[in-house]
């Protein structure tokens, strides 16, 4: 069914919208974004159709037209309107930015030698100043689609914007992220022998918002992705995102696909083993000592290490320890009872009080969450959750970790098998189609990248 023509946005917000999240890529990553899908001088474009769902001020398209006349030019197809409408299709939300990137197309068509006329018909048959996310698209299905999508959370779109868009798109979609349905509906329209490549940022791979757009798109496209640079590097002004260049095309077939999962590993929980992140302390400096402090009753005091002493294949602990307020039950130790501890936790009272789970109802000196030397006794392996390179080393000590730090624990399969299969960049190489990266090229290998990836 067609969809019903929607009401165009108030102004107010379409500037909004432009101020929020106007950021334009650079001419060296446009570039490489269009040599990803083949948009390029050599190739056939006669009958190739791109697609750039938000055109900003022209940058993508300038460059593609560029290749494009020299490809109609070497391929020996004439120059005209007719030859050249289908080929781009462009939209961009913001008028004084789409009558931009029309004044450029003019210009650059007119600087290859082509005709006035021709250049502005062009220019005006490929430009629409609509939203892409609520346009009806002229054709079902683009060889080519390439793009720096709107980046900006969703609760900050303006109220009549994000209402009309939740009229109009899948609810599974149409949160989070405003980049994430540009995803959505590119894919939509990518045709069987097309590819889509997009600037944009990874937090796709591991939102919980993004795990139904994960769900529908994984298993029908295939799906690469690849540094960017800093932001810096990608964009015409600084933005806290970590960018990445996402390539995608559709899968040819899926059994290439489950065969190598069946030649492949498994997981850590079909090995036997329990992935745990260290506890939680709240005020990190007033339950750890450093290895010259003893003024605290010897039976609460464990070792602690935290990421910085996590090195590849080995813990360089350097002698910290932390305190531990519970007795063997579990339960919160007497301050009346431990008058050393006593005088050194009251040092940190004001900020130890000013924490949730204290306004709350909690007992001021207490840890976030239970710390029990018991619970961390047995070998296990210690992976800081964020490195440039994910490393691991095998604990036998008993240290408790920081909350820093995930710990794996095997429970059929001996533990120094688990370390053979992830030591010497193992880890790395499995976690690197699932973990994510931020800024500064650090990854994430949070607990449920650890749990999927399989050794």
């Amino acid at each position: 069914m067609p969809r019903s023509a929607p009401k165009a946005h108030a102004p107010e917000s379409i500037e909004i919208l432009h101020d929020l999240c106007g950021v334009y890529t650079k001419p060296a990553l446009v570039k490489r974004l269009l040599d990803r899908v083949g948009w390029t001088h050599e190739a056939d474009l006669s009958s190739a159709r791109l697609l750039e769902p938000g055109a900003g001020d022209g940058e993508f398209l300038v460059e593609a037209v560029r290749r494009l006349v020299a490809s109609f030019v070497r391929c020996g197809v004439h120059l005209d309107i007719k030859s050249l409408r289908d080929r781009v299709l462009a939209y961009e939300l913001a008028p004084g930015e789409a009558n931009k990137a029309r004044t450029r197309i003019i210009a650059e068509m007119k600087a290859l030698g082509m005709h006035h006329s021709t250049a502005i018909a062009c220019a005006r048959a490929w430009v629409r100043t609509e939203d892409f996310l609520l346009a009806e698209l002229p054709h079902p299905n683009f060889t080519h689609i390439v793009g720096n999508p709107p980046y900006i959370r969703w609760s900050k779109l303006p109220k009549a914007m994000s209402k009309a868009y939740a009229e109009k798109l899948p609810s599974t979609i149409a949160r989070g992220d405003l980049y994430l349905p540009f995803l959505h509906r590119s894919f939509e329209h990518l045709a069987n022998d097309g590819r889509c490549a997009f600037i944009c940022s990874d937090r796709w791979r591991y939102t919980v918002y993004a795990k139904d757009f994960r769900t529908k798109w994984l298993a029908s496209m295939h799906i690469e992705t690849e540094p960017a640079g800093e932001a810096k590097e990608a964009f015409d002004r600084d933005v806290y995102v970590h960018p990445e260049i996402l390539t995608a095309s559709r899968r040819k077939s899926l059994k290439p696909q489950k065969a190598r999962r069946k030649r492949g590993g498994k997981t850590l929980a079909e090995l036997g083993c329990t992935i745990r992140v260290g506890p939680a302390l709240g005020v990190t400096p007033a339950f750890v000592l450093e290895p010259h402090e003893h003024d605290v009753e010897p039976q609460l005091l464990h070792p602690w290490v935290d990421t910085s002493e996590v090195l590849a294949g080995r813990v360089d602990w350097s002698g910290r320890r932390v305190i531990s307020p519970y007795d063997n039950t579990g339960d919160l130790i007497d301050l009346e009872n431990h008058p050393l501890f006593a005088a050194h936790i009251r040092r940190f009272e004001a900020p130890l009080r000013a924490r949730y789970i204290v306004r709350n109802g909690a007992a001021w000196y207490r840890t976030i969450d239970k710390v029990k030397a018991i619970d961390w006794s047995p070998p296990k392996l210690l992976i800081p959750e964020v490195a440039k390179i994910p490393r691991v080393a095998i604990d036998r000590s008993g240290a408790i970790p920081s909350h820093g730090l995930y710990c794996i624990f095997s429970h059929q399969t001996d533990i120094l098998d688990i370390y053979d299969r992830l030591r010497d960049g193992k880890l790395a190489k499995a976690l690197a189609p699932i973990a994510p990266r931020v800024k500064g090229r650090y990854m994430r290998c949070y607990r449920r990248f650890l749990a999927m990836m399989t050794i």
